[in-house]
């Protein structure tokens, strides 16, 4: 298997982690608690907080299979409505 693939597969693991996670909190849930029940906290010199579930995340609200609701200065994840 090639690195491309490696990767390719991974990202497509971690997008559906984070989807089965953002599934079960309806009203929406954010990125840090998202990174914090995934075991996917991280930082990079003691800044960019949790960078790589962010960046998993912007992914999916592209791919409209995650919507994205501000509320206040935090900003909140769910699942579109199927409707």
């Amino acid at each position: 298997m090639t690195a491309t693939k490696k990767a390719a597969d991974g990202l497509a693991l971690l997008k559906e982690s984070i989807i089965e996670k953002v599934a079960s909190f309806p009203d929406g849930v954010g990125n840090s608690e998202i990174a914090r029940l995934l075991q996917l906290e991280s930082d990079f010199q003691g800044k960019q907080r949790n960078y790589l579930t962010w960046s998993v995340i912007g992914l999916l609200v592209n791919e409209g299979r995650l919507v994205q609701e501000k509320r206040g200065r935090n900003v909140f994840y769910k699942l579109p409505d199927a409707g």
